[in-house]
């Protein structure tokens, strides 16, 4: 609904008029037309604004907005409780000694990013639960994925120390190359998402951009944007001004 208002805000912008001094002494001042403007990056309706506003909405975090709304019901300065709460856990989890079921653990919740789901994400959850795509966005892939390959490393190591050879269960020279494939796969996909939502983004920004262009030459067919008429284009010089 608003990006179908948008098309309504615009504005005519009329150049204040140039005064030119003549070595005559005589001033001639000089109008130029008006133009309709209708891409405006400081108007709230801009339509531009707009889209990016939207995308930003259900770009933000879940939890960021339900602690706006306990802050708006807690008196005193805003505390994000939740938030906080979440920091908090992550903070004295960091305390635990370095072992790998501290790792294995801490690197799942990590992954997974509770803390980190969007509104657009959340809704999609909350229509198809039973979608495994829903929960696997791309970003949460790529850090499980990495959090599998932690915890098999994790156990190959723990299982080294159960065989008669040094190092690992697994030689390193057999996982190596498993890992570097899965890594150029999660580079891949990582840049190929940038490059899709950085397309896309253009794209809408040049549908906007011609839409914002034909409607502003329609706009200019019933708004006056000549100069004015009633003006003498030479005028006799004002008095003092302080303009050079």
């Amino acid at each position: 609904m608003a990006l179908a208002c948008s098309g309504c805000a615009y504005k005519v912008v009329r150049p204040p008029p140039l005064f030119v001094h003549l070595p005559t002494g005589d001033t001639r001042t000089v109008y130029y037309p008006a133009y309709v403007l209708v891409h405006d990056d400081q108007s709230a309706w801009d339509a531009h604004q707009i889209k990016n506003n939207i995308v930003g909405f259900f770009d933000t975090e879940l939890l960021h907005c339900v602690d706006v709304g306990l802050d708006a019901l807690i008196p005193g300065p805003d505390h994000h409780p939740i938030e906080s709460g979440i920091e908090s856990l992550k903070n004295a989890w960091a305390q635990l000694p370095d072992c790998a079921p501290v790792r294995i653990i801490g690197g799942f919740f990590s992954a997974i990013g509770i803390e980190k789901t969007t509104v657009i994400s959340g809704i999609i959850i909350y229509d198809n639960p039973g979608d495994p795509i829903s929960w696997f966005l791309v970003t949460r892939a790529v850090y499980l994925t990495d959090w599998i390959q932690d915890t098999l490393g994790e156990f190959n190591t723990g299982l080294g120390y159960l065989v008669p050879w040094e190092g690992s269960f697994i030689p390193a020279f057999m996982t190596a190359p498993i890992n570097d494939a899965v890594d150029w796969m999660q580079s891949g996909v990582i840049t190929g998402y940038i490059w899709l939502f950085h397309e896309l983004n253009i794209g809408v920004d040049n549908f906007l951009y011609s839409c914002e262009e034909g409607y502003g030459g329609v706009v200019s067919v019933f708004v006056d944007t000549g100069v004015p008429v009633d003006q003498s284009p030479v005028q006799s010089a004002p008095a003092s001004t302080g303009q050079p």
